[in-house]
C-alpha cells in the first residue's frame, strides 16, 4: 500500500479522523475531570472550613481555643500536608491559632497571593506550603462585630489532586488507545472490503489481457458497475476496430498484388528476356516489399487487441518438423526443448514467422545441429519469453553480428534468400516490445535469443 494508492488515501484519512476525535476527546475529559476532583476537593475544604466558622463563632469572647475534631486526623500529624489556621487581625489582640500539622509553621495569605475573592468573599489557591509542599487552600475573613476579625485559611495537599488526574489520565489513555487501535483495525477491514471489487476488476482485465477471461464480472457493486460496462464496451470495440483494419488490410494487400500478378504475367510473355528478367525481379521484390509492410500493419492492429494468447510449443514443434524435411538432404539434428506451459502474449502466426527466420537461418550455417530452447523469465505482467535458437556454424564477429540487423544487409551471398529475414524478426520483435540479440553460442557458433512478452500461469 503506498502513498498514492486509493487504499492509502482512505485509511490515512479515517485514522487521522480516528486519531483526531480520540485526542480532542480526551483532553476534553481530561480537563473536565480536573475540574471536577479540584471542586470535589474544595468541597471538601469548605467543609473543613465552615466547621471553623461554626466553632469560632460559638466560642465565647475571650475563650477563643482550638477547634474540636474535623474528622480528618491527619489535622494532628506534624507536617501531614492536611492544614487549618485562624488568624486574628484585631490590632490590638491579633493573634493565629492552627492545627498542630504546620508545626510552628504558617500558611500564607491567600489574597496577597493574588487570589481573588469569589461569591461569599472565599478565596481559593494553589501554593507552596511548609517544606515547599505544593497545596490546594481556601480562605475566607470572618468580621464577628465586637468579637473581632478572622482570617481562616484550610488546606490540603496538591498531589491528592494530581494522584487522581494522573490515574484518570493514564486508564482514559489505555481505554482510548484500545479504541483507537480497535477503530483503526476496523478502517483497515473496511478498506479492504470496501476495495475488494477494484482489485476483483484488476484481476479480471490481467485475465482478459491473457485470454483468459472475456468480459469483466457482472455482480459488481453499483458504484464501479457503469465503469465495468464502459471498459466492456472498450474492449468490444477494439476488437471491432481491430477486424476493420485486418479486412482493409486483406483489401489493400488484393488490390496491389492483382497488378502485380498482371505486370508478372505480362513479362514472362516479353521478347526481351532480358527487360523481362529484370522486371520479374523488381515485381518479385515489390511483392516481398508489400507482404513485409502489410504484415507489420496487420500485428501493429494485432498487438493492440486484448488477449491474444499462442502455446508455443506447437509453434516449435512445427517449425522442427518443417526444417526437417526442408533441410532433409543436409541431416541436421535439430532438437527442441520447450515447457509444454509456455505461452506467448500475441499472434501464433507472428511467433512463428520471428522463431521460423531464426531457425531457417540455423539451419542454413549449420554444419550438423540446431537447438531451440524456451523458458519464462519474471512473473505477473512482467513475465518474459525467452527462446533461444543455436547452430554449431562458423558464427560471426562482434562487428558482423552488429550489421545483421540492417535491412537487406546480406553477409555471404553464397546462401539464398533476400536478406529482410532477420530485419523482418527485428521488426517483429519490437512492435511486441521485446527484442532479438545475436551471441556466440557455447559451441562456436551463432546463438539467437528472441525476449518477448509472456503469460504467466
Amino acid at each position: 500500500m503506498t502513498a498514492r494508492s486509493l487504499a492509502f488515501r482512505l485509511f490515512a484519512a479515517a485514522a487521522a479522523w480516528v486519531i483526531g476525535v480520540l485526542f480532542v476527546a480526551a483532553v476534553l475529559l481530561v480537563s473536565y475531570y480536573q475540574h471536577a476532583t479540584e471542586n470535589a476537593f474544595d468541597a471538601r475544604l469548605h467543609v473543613y472550613l465552615k466547621t471553623l466558622v461554626a466553632d469560632l463563632a460559638s466560642n465565647e469572647v475571650g475563650e477563643r481555643t482550638a477547634p474540636g475534631a474535623l474528622g480528618e486526623p491527619r489535622f494532628e500529624l506534624p507536617l501531614s500536608g492536611w492544614y487549618w489556621q485562624i488568624q486574628r487581625l484585631d490590632k490590638d489582640k491579633a493573634g493565629t491559632n492552627a492545627s498542630k500539622s504546620l508545626f510552628e509553621s504558617s500558611l500564607p495569605n491567600l489574597e496577597s497571593l493574588g487570589a481573588e475573592a469569589a461569591v461569599g468573599g472565599v478565596r481559593q489557591a494553589y501554593f507552596a506550603g511548609p517544606e515547599s509542599r505544593r497545596l490546594r487552600g481556601v480562605e475566607r475573613l470572618i468580621d464577628l462585630g465586637e468579637d473581632g476579625r478572622f482570617r481562616i485559611t484550610v488546606a490540603g495537599p496538591a498531589d491528592e489532586i494530581d494522584a487522581e488526574i494522573s490515574q484518570f489520565t493514564k486508564a482514559l489513555l489505555f481505554t482510548f488507545l484500545l479504541v483507537g487501535a480497535g477503530l483503526v483495525s476496523a478502517t483497515v477491514l473496511q478498506v479492504r472490503f470496501g476495495l475488494r471489487p477494484l482489485k476483483r476488476m484488476s484481476a479480471t482485465l490481467a485475465a482478459m489481457r491473457a485470454g483468459r477471461a472475456e468480459k469483466l464480472p457482472p455482480d459488481l457493486p453499483d458504484e464501479i458497475a457503469p465503469l465495468a460496462r464502459e471498459l466492456d464496451a472498450l474492449v468490444d470495440s477494439n476488437r471491432e476496430i481491430v477486424e476493420r483494419a485486418r479486412t482493409h488490410v486483406g483489401n489493400l494487400a488484393h488490390a496491389l498484388k492483382t497488378p502485380l500478378s498482371v505486370v508478372a504475367n505480362e513479362a514472362a510473355m516479353a521478347q526481351d528476356r532480358a527487360v523481362a528478367e529484370k522486371v520479374l525481379r523488381q515485381v518479385a521484390t515489390m511483392r516481398t516489399q508489400i507482404d513485409h509492410h502489410l504484415r507489420r500493419a496487420r500485428i501493429a492492429a494485432t498487438v493492440s487487441v486484448v488477449g491474444t494468447v499462442t502455446e508455443v510449443g506447437p509453434i516449435v514443434d512445427g517449425l522442427v518438423r518443417a526444417m526437417e524435411k526442408i533441410y532433409g538432404a543436409r541431416r541436421l539434428e535439430l532438437t527442441a526443448s520447450v515447457d509444454g506451459t509456455l505461452r506467448f502474449r500475441g499472434e501464433g502466426q507472428d511467433l512463428e514467422e520471428m522463431i521460423g527466420n531464426l531457425v531457417d537461418n540455423a539451419c542454413k550455417w549449420a554444419r550438423a545441429r540446431v537447438a531451440i530452447a524456451a523458458r519464462i523469465a519474471g512473473r505477473g505482467d512482467g513475465a518474459r519469453l525467452k527462446i533461444t535458437i543455436d547452430d554449431d556454424g562458423p558464427g560471426l564477429s562482434a562487428e558482423l553480428r552488429a550489421q545483421v540487423g540492417h535491412r537487406g544487409q546480406r553477409l555471404d551471398e553464397s546462401k539464398p534468400g533476400t536478406g529482410l529475414g532477420l530485419s523482418i524478426v527485428a521488426d517483429l520483435v519490437t512492435l511486441y516490445g521485446g527484442r532479438v540479440d545475436l551471441e556466440e553460442a557455447p559451441g562456436g557458433g551463432l546463438r539467437a535469443v528472441l525476449d518477448l512478452p509472456a503469460v504467466d500461469g
